[in-house]
């Protein structure tokens, strides 16, 4: 899951930027209104923490911007406005959640995870694919009850073709989703985890490559 966290704090953003790592989230940061508007037109994300009281850019004009392009991300509020008035306004523009300053960092994975259920159709953590299950909040993967390690950079390849099961997924879908803009990431590498993941899972999962295309996780 790729995260774009705009926040002006550098201490809280650093503090909720390491939270995510740990929790094996993708994650951008932009401190600057403009900048974090530009990231979301040019990337794909499965959701946006926002600060409101940004640089160059409001907060609340980011969320209105990106509800009048019909972009559906799921958004959170992250802000010290904590009046009732500006809970309601953030909200009823179209933001999902809403967190006041200050908060725990526990919290902020907490409502993080349970947005992107809701965004997913997912009443529970748990995705399942054949004698598979994987845990998108602890970040495990258990096959017939047992626990199968990967690496995280396998762990997030995985969890996308899951989240895209039947469908063909390109070498440059799966880069934007798993790496950051500070990834120096080498997008060929991506046949490797590929071969590793077939090893690993071996006759539990169908992956195919499609050529010239990607690649499909068969149901």
């Amino acid at each position: 899951m790729k995260i774009l966290l705009l926040e002006d704090n550098e201490t809280l953003s650093n503090g909720i930027y390491k939270k995510l790592k740990d929790n094996a989230y993708v994650v951008d940061v932009f401190s600057d209104g403009e900048e974090g508007m530009f990231a979301l037109n040019s990337t794909l994300y499965d959701l946006l923490i926002l600060d409101l009281g940004l640089p160059s850019l409001d907060g609340i004009d980011i969320v209105k911007k990106l509800r009048f392009q019909e972009k559906s991300i799921p958004i959170l509020i992250i802000s010290a406005r904590d009046k009732l008035d500006q809970r309601i306004l953030g909200l009823e523009t179209g933001a999902d959640d809403y967190l006041c300053k200050p908060f725990a960092l526990d919290e902020v994975i907490a409502r993080v995870h349970a947005l992107l259920r809701r965004s997913k159709n997912k009443s529970l953590t748990f995705i399942k694919y054949k004698n598979i299950e994987f845990d998108s909040s602890k970040r495990t993967l258990r096959i017939n009850n047992k626990a199968i390690e990967l690496t995280k950079r396998e762990l997030s390849i995985f969890e996308h073709l899951l989240l895209n099961v039947n469908t063909v997924v390109s070498k440059e879908n799966i880069v934007e989703h798993i790496t950051s803009f500070d990834d120096n990431f080498n997008p060929t590498a991506i046949e490797i985890y590929i071969s590793r993941l077939r090893k690993k899972l071996n006759k539990y999962i169908d992956l195919k490559t499609v050529r010239g295309l990607g690649y499909i996780l068969n149901s």
